[in-house]
């Protein structure tokens, strides 16, 4: 938490409510200083993120920390285990160890010393996780609807779907910007702002213009911070529309 205005908006919160927060430096701390706040030390545990840098480092910053709780990093590469372990011993017991990544949640046990788990995308699937395989196609409930408004050439195929509808963040492994389910040869390549530009060479069946198609977006997380609301299904009959509350809450 780092700002005058971040910080005004945390002490709003601590008031009303349990608040745990996580540091990785000593202007983080001094941030924190009068709060009311529960704290753990982030670790850079090998994925290159935000993070202390080492074990001794998460130990000297725990040291300085009130209402200190434990440890926590994201994501959990190889390596994770060690490095916590090291810090552990260095510190001695804390209440949380915390760990995150939905591609390594079933792995997370092996560490011996994680206490949380925090996971996001598996609520709803997305390309990403099909590619490094903690999901299936089928597993995934994230669809954005999109409508084929052009066919300029027989190798490409416009979408009304863009920047504003999908988000840009690739998936590793993976070609373009999301999987289109009823043509998944096709390669959605390229995005602007109103839409999705397809190759559709290596489609037997090319999309015809005023097709409706569906897609699994990259990343869901990104995506579902596009839109107001998510429509909710079962077996293609609409159950609820639910409001994202949490969308346009970042300043």
């Amino acid at each position: 938490m780092i700002g005058r205005s971040k910080i005004e908006r945390l002490r709003a919160l601590a008031e009303r409510a349990r608040v745990c927060v996580a540091v990785d430096s000593d202007q983080g701390v001094d941030a924190l200083q009068g709060l009311d706040v529960e704290v753990l030390v982030e670790c850079d545990t090998g994925g290159g993120r935000t993070g202390v840098q080492s074990p001794e480092a998460a130990a000297l910053l725990a040291a300085r920390v009130n209402w200190f709780r434990g440890l926590m990093t994201y994501p959990m590469p190889p390596g994770t285990g060690p490095w916590l372990r090291a810090a552990l011993e260095l510190i001695g017991d804390v209440e949380t160890v915390s760990v995150g990544g939905t591609p390594t949640a079933h792995e997370a046990h092996d560490l011996g010393v994680a206490t949380e788990l925090r996971v996001g995308t598996y609520v709803y699937g997305d390309r990403a996780c099909i590619a490094n395989g903690s999901a299936t196609t089928g597993d995934c409930a994230s669809r954005v609807f999109a409508t084929v408004v052009s066919t300029p050439t027989r190798d490409r195929a416009i979408l009304d779907a863009g920047t504003k509808a999908l988000t840009s963040d690739p998936a590793a492994g993976v070609e373009g910007h999301g999987l289109i389910l009823e043509h998944p040869e096709a390669d959605l390549h390229r995005l602007n702002e109103e839409h999705g530009i397809v190759d559709v060479s290596r489609c037997t069946r090319p999309p015809q213009i005023g097709e409706r198609v569906s897609i699994v977006p990259n990343h869901a997380c990104g995506t579902t911070n596009l839109y107001d609301e998510v429509v909710l299904h079962r077996d293609g009959e609409v159950v609820e529309t639910v409001p994202i509350h949490a969308r346009g809450r970042v300043r």
